[in-house]
């Protein structure tokens, strides 16, 4: 009986050991293994009017692999930085709309109105051991700035800055249809009306609106309002994003406030003051329920501007004055910029 299991035990490592060196020779390259790539322009503008269509167009082969293990592909755009915009890719091409790839720059910090030089690369990757870079294709191109434009409506009433007489707080179209402005209110009411008059105006209570509808009481405090147009409906909800750190303690003093931009639908603090060097994130009515820091492998972050994510590492300041600003999508997924005055 133990001679049997000896046997099996010995076939059975034999086995192995084949079986390795043979998923060990399926990942080992040719000597002269290369990736070659081509891009369908040296020099583009970026267009906003023509947000969904092609404006780049990234090819690529492999020669000379030597193996049949289907690579991973990762397009790189990198500024003259050194700071890099990484798209993963089943196969070629990869094409990239006019506002995909101007978003993708902008976020490399490249300024609008202005041609700059990037280049493009191909990584095709067989594991994290075993990769291979094509040769940088430059690529000239000039980012639009891609304003957003506010909605008809607006908010009106004695709880706002600026009473029933307008202007109105603005309200922007969200990304869910719906209507949505951020405001701090004083206590007194509110409504909603197009273009700053009252032709056309809701109002209405408990979350329902209607045509000319009821004066909407409200206490003190910052806000999220939405309307949904299609329903006739609204949510008032606290909502305010600030900036907290080793400038007030980790939060045993008020967070520096942010407002929002709606414009580039961001939130910004200015002049935010750190009279040491210390660390900064972002966090959600004065609570660590929902917070963003740097999406980055450095624990503090050193960047002074990069990706976000939710609960991500402190982002490192030297002492001294920022203009500070981030913002995210409905994944979650964002950036923050740190200007230095």
């Amino acid at each position: 009986m133990k001679n049997i299991l000896k046997t099996i035990l010995l076939c059975s490592g034999v086995a192995l050991l084949v079986a390795c060196e043979k998923d060990e020779e399926k990942v080992v390259m040719n000597a002269n293994a290369r990736v070659e790539s081509n891009l369908s322009a040296s020099a583009l503008v970026l267009d906003k009017t023509q947000t969904n269509t092609t404006a780049l167009t990234v090819n690529w082969e492999e020669k000379d692999f030597g193996v049949n293990v289907a690579p991973k592909y990762t397009v790189e755009i990198a500024n003259a930085a050194g700071k890099k915009k990484l798209l993963s890719a089943d196969k070629s091409p990869l094409t990239l709309t006019h506002k995909e790839l101007n978003e993708y720059l902008v976020g490399l910090g490249l300024k609008t109105g202005v041609a700059t030089n990037v280049t493009v690369a191909v990584k095709a990757a067989l594991s994290d051991q075993r990769s291979i870079v094509s040769s940088e294709k430059s690529l000239t191109v000039t980012p639009y700035f891609d304003e957003i434009k506010p909605s008809e409506w607006g908010v009106v009433g004695s709880a706002t800055p600026n009473a029933w007489n307008g202007p109105d707080i603005k309200m922007w179209n969200a990304a869910d249809g719906n209507l949505v402005a951020y405001a701090t209110l004083s206590a007194g009411e509110i409504k909603f009306r197009k273009n700053n008059d009252w032709g056309v105006n809701l109002g209405g209570s408990n979350g329902k609106l209607s045509s000319g509808g009821a004066n909407i009481a409200v206490a003190a405090g910052t806000y999220k309002i939405t309307i949904d147009l299609s329903k006739n409906t609204y949510t008032i909800e606290t909502y305010s994003w600030g900036v907290v750190g080793d400038l007030n303690t980790w939060g045993k003093t008020p967070d520096t406030k942010m407002s929002y931009e709606g414009s580039t639908a961001s939130w910004v603090a200015k002049n935010v003051t750190l009279t040491e060097a210390g660390s900064i994130k972002f966090r959600l009515n004065s609570d660590w329920g929902t917070n963003f820091g740097a999406d980055s492998t450095d624990n503090p972050a050193k960047a002074l501007e990069g990706d976000v994510k939710t609960g991500g590492n402190n982002i490192q300041l030297p002492a001294g004055t920022y203009n500070v600003s981030f913002s995210f999508d409905a994944n979650n997924k964002g950036t923050y910029k740190i200007e230095k005055l």
